[in-house]
Order: C-alpha cells, then sequence, then structure tokens
C-alpha cells in the first residue's frame, strides 16, 4: 500500500496524472484497505467465538490506529507535493529575478525618450511588449504621452542602441487607436502612457516579461495577460475584464465591473470592488474575493495550492457550495441554513443557502480549494 501510494504521489508530482486522478486513485486504496481489514476481522471473531469480546478489541485497537496513520501520511504526503511545486516555482522566479543579463550579452545601455501624439477620437488601445514593464494612467490632458526608460543589452552604444529602438518600436494613433508594440528581446522598454482622462472601448495588453499596471480608467472592454509579471490595477470601471498572467499576482482594487475573469499559475489573486460576476483561479497562491455589491451574481473562486477568502455584503440572498481536500472549511454566515455538509476521506464540503425579500435572485458563490481552506464571511460595513 506504502508503494502504491508513492508511486500515485510520483506520477501527480511528474504530471502523468491530475490532483482529481491521484485523489480518486487514493480514495480507492483506502477502500481496499477499509475492506481488507473488515476481512480480517471477520476471521478473526469467527475463528476465536470464546474469546469474541477480546478479539473484536483487539481488532479495533490493531485497525482504527492503522486507518489513522494511513490517512495522516496521505495528508502529508499531499502538503509534501504541494511544497515542493511553491519551492520550484519560488526558485525559478528567484532565478529569473538574480539573473545579470550584462554578462551575458556584454554590458548594458540606458536611455530616456518621450513621446507626445494628438489623442484623435481616442478610443482603444493595444499594448504588445516583449519584454518590459508598462504602467497606464489616466490625466487631464488632451493628448497622449509616452515615457520611455530603455535598457539595450548587447554592448552597443547608445546612439546605435537608440537607433535600433526607434526603429522597430511601433507607436501610432490611426482610426481611433493606439498602437504600442516591441517585439525587442534585448532591449527593455518600460513605459509610463499618459492617456487623456475618458470613457474607452477597448484597452488590450499583452506583456512577454514584464510587470502591467494601471489606474483610474473607464473602459467597456479589457483585457491584459503577462507570461512573467504581475498585474496591478486601481480603480476601474469596466463592463468586462480578463486578466491573466502565467508567474505573476493579480491585484484589481477599488474596481467596479459586471463580468471578471482573473487567473494565474503562480501567484495570489485578489480582487476587490463593486463587482458582480467573478471567476478567480490560481494554481500555486491564495484567491481571496471581495465584493460590496449588493445585486452581485457569482464569485466562483479556486486554488490548488492556497487559501480561498470571499467577502459578501451581509443583506443579500445566497445559496452555495464550498469544499476542500485537505484543508479547512470556515463558513462564518451566522444566519445561513446549510442544506448539506459532508466529510469523507479527503474531500469536505458545505452547502448552504440564505432567502431574502422580494424574491430577488441569490448571489452563488463556489468556493473551492484543494490543499488550503475556505473562508467565506462578510464584509465589515463602516459608517
Amino acid at each position: 500500500m506504502q508503494n502504491e501510494r508513492k508511486r500515485i504521489l510520483t506520477m501527480l508530482e511528474n504530471g502523468t496524472i491530475s490532483m482529481d486522478e491521484a485523489l480518486t486513485l487514493l480514495e480507492a486504496m483506502e477502500k481496499t484497505a477499509k475492506d481488507n481489514y473488515n476481512q480480517a476481522d471477520e476471521v478473526v471473531f469467527n475463528e476465536n467465538k470464546s474469546d469474541q469480546g477480546n478479539d473484536q478489541s483487539y481488532s479495533k485497537n490493531r485497525k482504527d490506529p492503522s486507518m489513522d496513520e494511513f490517512i495522516e501520511d496521505i495528508k502529508k504526503d499531499f502538503v509534501t507535493v504541494g511544497d515542493r511545486f511553491m519551492q520550484f516555482m519560488q526558485t525559478a522566479v528567484d532565478k529569473m529575478k538574480g539573473f545579470d543579463f550584462d554578462k551575458p550579452f556584454g554590458g548594458s545601455t540606458t536611455f530616456h525618450h518621450s513621446i507626445v501624439k494628438e489623442a484623435d477620437d481616442l478610443e482603444e488601445i493595444l499594448i504588445d511588449v516583449d519584454n518590459g514593464n508598462i504602467s497606464v494612467h489616466a490625466t487631464d490632458a488632451t493628448e497622449i504621452k509616452a515615457d520611455f526608460v530603455v535598457k539595450a543589452y548587447g554592448g552597443k552604444s547608445e546612439e546605435d542602441s537608440r537607433k535600433e529602438f526607434l526603429d522597430k518600436l511601433i507607436f501610432l494613433v490611426d482610426e481611433g487607436k493606439l498602437r504600442l508594440l516591441s517585439d525587442l528581446k534585448l532591449i527593455q522598454v518600460n513605459v509610463d502612457l499618459f492617456i487623456p482622462k475618458q470613457d474607452y472601448k477597448k484597452i488590450s495588453a499583452r506583456l512577454l516579461n514584464g510587470h502591467f499596471s494601471m489606474n483610474d480608467i473607464t473602459v467597456d472592454r479589457f483585457y491584459t495577460k503577462t507570461a512573467n509579471g504581475k498585474v496591478d490595477l486601481e480603480r476601474i470601471d469596466f463592463k468586462e475584464a480578463e486578466i491573466e498572467a502565467g508567474n505573476g499576482s493579480i491585484r484589481l482594487n477599488e474596481s467596479s465591473g459586471e463580468l471578471l475573469e482573473a487567473e494565474t499559475i503562480n501567484g495570489r489573486v485578489y480582487l476587490s470592488g463593486q463587482l458582480k460576476d467573478v471567476e478567480a483561479k490560481s494554481l500555486n497562491g491564495n484567491v481571496i474575493v471581495t465584493t460590496n455589491d449588493t445585486a452581485a451574481q457569482r464569485i466562483d473562486a479556486k486554488t490548488v495550492s492556497g487559501t480561498v477568502e470571499v467577502y459578501i455584503p451581509s443583506d443579500i440572498p445566497l445559496h452555495g457550495e464550498i469544499s476542500t481536500n485537505m484543508g479547512r472549511l470556515d463558513l462564518q454566515l451566522k444566519d445561513v441554513t446549510k442544506s448539506s455538509e459532508q466529510e469523507q476521506f479527503l474531500q469536505r464540503s458545505i452547502s448552504f443557502s440564505k432567502t431574502g425579500e422580494n424574491g430577488a435572485t441569490p448571489l452563488y458563490i463556489h468556493g473551492e480549494a484543494k490543499t488550503g481552506s475556505v473562508i467565506v464571511c462578510y464584509t465589515v460595513k463602516h459608517d
């Protein structure tokens, strides 16, 4: 049994099977173990009828500790898998941060550059940068301004590096669209982009290696994706937003929106504001969702290695379910009705509901964690 368990966990670490498949196999092992113990108890009972009490007592004392130890071993193994994954991801991040590009590429050159353009009926902003950080700011000015801090590798002079940067940079306004594009891999293009404070139809940003931040923007549709870098958003008013990060945290604060999707592989997801429909996921990191919207419709928060926290208004109808495999369920809602509560091997879940006035549509909550805990509680009102 121990060898089988190790084999399953090795397959999980190698990515051969998923977390759900591993749990299914381990549950089957646990059931088989129980059946074997029950059969052993029957044999002891039949062979030693005269000493039935002593035999059953011995059998029980032998069985329960073994099963408890088995379950505890499984929990420890899964925690170890999660810890190894977190250590692997963190080591990779630290190596990227500590990597000295100057050594293999022959030194670097840093220079500044600014571009100003008229914002002629500007409605859309498209950003695509392979190497560099982007910060978008709303201002009262009527024009567009981009301040570049450029770091070029390869040992070239500042003049040659500046020429290569300007030759390959695309920064133009055409038919109501601003395009900022850079596919330079060995030139880091860091940009502070200042745009007029107005309503936008669409803002799209894709970064391969760099952070993205934006504040005080109103936009209908917003999309951003970073492969290696965090996303930091403040006071964003949107209708639809999709945020993806491969290796990096996601933070959306003091914002309002109707439909929001946020997902990262490695990092924390923190979402807070007047949010109606939210889907938040992290493979390795905590997921924290807070909505102050009394007309909120859905919150779906999931993580594999981390904790899920959901904060909601106290005066709205609810229905939902929270579950975990290895962690704790903490439903801090005193006025809800628990329709079902399960406590099984490697599977805990609670279903709950609360009715509202005038037949209002309830907020649906789904919180799920594999190795961590799930917490649901009301937001704190401030007078």
